[in-house]
């Protein structure tokens, strides 16, 4: 747990001189996935989707947080989407 606290710390360093870095809003959603920080993960996703709408490892991200959270409508949307834009990387969650 201490090394996903760690790299959030580290993601928020970098977000802050690179606001529209994608791989850092989605890794930092990944570690709050980890943390079990589910809404605040989805936070994170949407923000690399605000800046890449098509980014899929966001997508399917903000996917398995919702499916956390109960929002299983949402989560299949996310899903959906993903598979669709690369129907060969997006994971089996539809």
């Amino acid at each position: 747990m201490k090394q996903y606290q760690e790299a959030i710390e580290k993601f928020k360093e970098v977000i802050k001189q690179q606001p529209e870095n994608i791989e850092i809003w989605c890794s930092w959603g990944v570690a709050l996935v980890e943390l079990q920080q589910y809404q605040e993960a989805v936070e994170k996703f949407e923000k690399a989707l605000e800046v890449k709408p098509d980014f899929v490892p966001a997508l399917y991200g903000c996917g398995l947080a919702l499916v956390a959270l109960g929002r299983k409508e949402e989560a299949s949307e996310k899903f959906k989407k993903a598979k669709e834009i690369d129907p060969d990387n997006a994971g089996d969650s539809t």
